[in-house]
């Protein structure tokens, strides 16, 4: 039998032909981008990292949000309920997935209230949409209220959802409340009703809010630290204005909303004890043709003078809108001596306060209105020496004075050796009315406000996040360009590129 020469092998021939060459190639490069595609997956799952390019930033926590988590030193748990489909609750659970992202103390946990209704009940749960925020033995509920904003005349509502948790996690986890009084029985701004949003930011941020009634209680409350009295429209009695003089005396806090009522002359009283810490108010409504909301010239949008209240809406450049303001002015007060009186807010010159109330139509009188630029909002401050053994206002002892005192002033600067009074007045209270408190930069200063006066370090404002549409509008020639490279001239381009290759191979 004759040997089969190597030359004749058909084992060798294949192993040496050109197309085993290039299917092992093919091969080798395909385990290696397998190879690849596993060790880039392997290394993302163990350092994850994400590129957000949506243009205002959907997916990605601010700065306040990334502070409290890393800093937090407890557990958190949240319990989210939605149905199963909802579109806010996959928008929710987006959100808190980076959060849990940041930090390894946030657990959450969905439940479908529909297919775990005794967990629902356990939780006191009445609506769809609700989140229940636990730390411990305290929890606080994230309504789907809480989880949208509406700004201006947008029928597209922005997701204020990270505002809402954020607040929530730093409600569970601050270790004091500090109790925040409504005055009432004046015909004052209820809190229920006109004010609920927000009343749903201050709880949010740890706040306890409540309502007193200086003539049926006849003191401030010991708790208190800080009474507001939003908007009266009838005035307060002697009696009451004595209540809030001492406690204003004992370094309490105090922040007053006067917008004018149509009367002249109107809450005397008020106006009287304002006088005597160097704010007056004007009888006046506030017109500003050159700097207002919309088509409205009663509802300014004030410049921001400097003050701590103020650093933050000056640098992110938020307004204030001010729907029917009065003006205020400042009183020297030569036997109040340390008092100091700062503009918080400011109209420019072009505007003027309107001093016929009755009036339709309006223009500037140079005799009888008041011009501008007139202020809209300051804040007072004041060092009181303490005087021990001085009675508080209810004649309690000492001691009970003391802790009372303690809670109103827990604020005040180390190096003052007295009693720090600090108050806000503001000529107007529909700010922070349900269909305004959103508009601009009114809940941020509203909020920091509240927190300079409590002496808060600092609360937590997001801006609620939209979804961004933009259209493009193409000339004549554009939109034929775009149809010729991208219908034409691209296919055509994969055809001729592969016809070229196919032809080099063949000739192989």
């Amino acid at each position: 039998m004759k040997p089969i020469t190597p030359r004749a092998c058909p084992m060798r021939k294949l192993l040496l032909s050109r197309k085993m060459r290039y299917g092992s190639n093919a091969l080798v490069l395909t385990f290696a981008a397998v190879a690849i595609v596993f060790m880039v997956n392997f290394v993302v799952s163990r350092h994850p990292a994400k590129i957000d390019l949506t243009q205002n930033k959907m997916y990605t926590l601010s700065d306040a949000t990334r502070k409290v988590l890393r800093g937090m030193d407890r557990n958190v748990k949240i319990t989210a309920f939605f149905p199963e489909g909802d579109p806010l609750g996959q928008m929710v659970r987006d959100l808190l997935k980076e959060y849990t992202r940041i930090s390894s103390k946030i657990s959450v946990e969905f439940v479908d209230p529909d297919k775990n209704p005794s967990l629902a009940k356990q939780y006191e749960i009445t609506a769809y949409g609700t989140s229940v925020v636990e730390a411990g033995t305290r929890s606080r509920k994230v309504m789907q209220y809480d989880l949208t904003e509406y700004k201006g005349e947008s029928q597209v509502p922005g997701f204020a959802g990270e505002q809402a948790f954020t607040r929530a996690i730093i409600g569970v986890l601050q270790e004091e409340e500090k109790e925040v009084y409504f005055l009432t029985g004046h015909d004052e701004r209820d809190l229920i009703q006109d004010y609920w949003q927000a009343r749903s930011f201050l709880e949010g941020e740890g706040y306890t809010t409540k309502t007193v009634n200086l003539a049926t209680e006849g003191k401030v409350p010991s708790g208190a630290a800080l009474l507001v009295i939003a908007g009266p429209r009838k005035d307060l009695a002697p009696k009451e204005i004595a209540v809030i003089e001492t406690y204003l005396n004992q370094g309490g806090r105090v922040m007053v909303l006067a917008e004018p009522s149509g009367r002249k002359d109107d809450l005397p009283n008020l106006k009287a004890m304002l006088g005597k810490w160097g704010v007056g108010l004007n009888d006046d409504v506030v017109i500003a043709p050159a700097s207002h909301y919309f088509l409205d010239a009663a509802s300014p949008i004030p410049e921001a003078r400097y003050h701590d209240i103020t650093d933050k809406l000056m640098s992110q450049k938020l307004g204030t809108v001010l729907p029917r303001s009065r003006s205020l002015y400042k009183i020297d007060v030569p036997e109040a001596p340390g008092v100091t009186v700062s503009s918080l807010l400011e109209t420019t010159d072009k505007s003027w306060g309107e001093t016929d109330l009755a009036a339709k139509q309006v223009s500037f009188d140079p005799k009888a209105d008041n011009k501008g630029p007139l202020m809209l909002a300051c804040a007072v401050e004041r060092t009181l020496q303490a005087e021990p053994g001085t009675a508080g206002n209810t004649g309690e002892p000492s001691e009970e004075r003391a802790s009372s005192t303690e809670s109103a002033t827990q604020a005040a600067d180390s190096e003052d050796s007295g009693l720090r009074t600090r108050m806000l007045v503001v000529g107007n209270a529909s700010f922070l009315d349900n269909d305004v408190v959103t508009f601009q930069g009114n809940i941020d200063f509203f909020m920091n406000s509240v927190a300079w006066l409590v002496g808060k370090a600092e609360s937590i404002t997001i801006r609620a996040k939209s979804p961004s549409f933009q259209q493009v509008y193409l000339t004549g020639g554009q939109a034929r360009f775009v149809f010729y490279s991208t219908v034409v001239a691209l296919p055509l381009m994969f055809v001729v590129v592969g016809g070229a290759i196919w032809l080099r191979r063949r000739n192989l």
